[in-house]
């Protein structure tokens, strides 16, 4: 079998220049992830994303307010792919057996994606997760939050990360809390 020689043009890393490139995972499961700002996804997800790239999964962030390439370091650290390009292309390309987590504040602040979201969400085929300070209600949908318990490794990493975010490092807790968006719509209660 004949193989392909690596040359100068490849790129082992760095921000994958379309976002189909970067989501191409070769039979990987792959998380995607949209956020705010970088410190918003190094603060509140760090150590999340860190265990689920060491557990194989292939971490993609599209960060929405990224100046330049150098902000991309923290997620290097973390083990993810910086994606360049815009939310509703890595929505697009959301795929069956992976996982889609976004920022709250995102949610809150653009109706668009907020809608193309709760699709995903209501197909059931991707699993949606949403981090941040208090889950938009507009979600109409069940929200139930999930604590992920950090790895030793992933305090450090998220530590190293929180740093090079140029985000005031307090002690980088044990746990982070995501919230699991359910395919089923909140039934409202009638009185009787």
């Amino acid at each position: 079998m004949a193989t392909r020689p690596f040359t100068a043009d490849d790129r082992a890393f760095g921000a994958a220049t379309e976002p189909e490139q970067a989501l191409a995972g070769a039979g990987r499961h792959q998380l995607n992830v949209i956020a705010a700002d970088m410190a918003d996804v190094v603060r509140l997800t760090g150590g999340w994303l860190y265990d689920q790239a060491r557990a194989g999964w292939a971490v993609n962030v599209l960060v929405a307010t990224s100046d330049s390439m150098r902000d991309m370091r923290p997620l290097a650290i973390l083990g993810a792919t910086a994606l360049a390009g815009d939310a509703r292309s890595v929505l697009a390309n959301a795929p069956r057996d992976g996982a889609l987590a976004v920022s709250a504040d995102l949610l809150r602040a653009d109706t668009q994606l907020r809608e193309h979201v709760l699709k995903l969400a209501k197909r059931g085929l991707t699993e949606v997760k949403v981090w941040g300070d208090g889950c938009p209600d507009a979600l109409g949908r069940k929200v139930k939050p999930v604590q992920h318990r950090l790895s030793a490794a992933a305090r450090a990493f998220k530590g190293h990360a929180l740093i090079a975010a140029a985000v005031s490092q307090d002690a980088v807790g044990p746990t982070e809390t995501l919230f699991l968006v359910g395919t089923e719509p909140v039934r409202p209660l009638h009185s009787v």
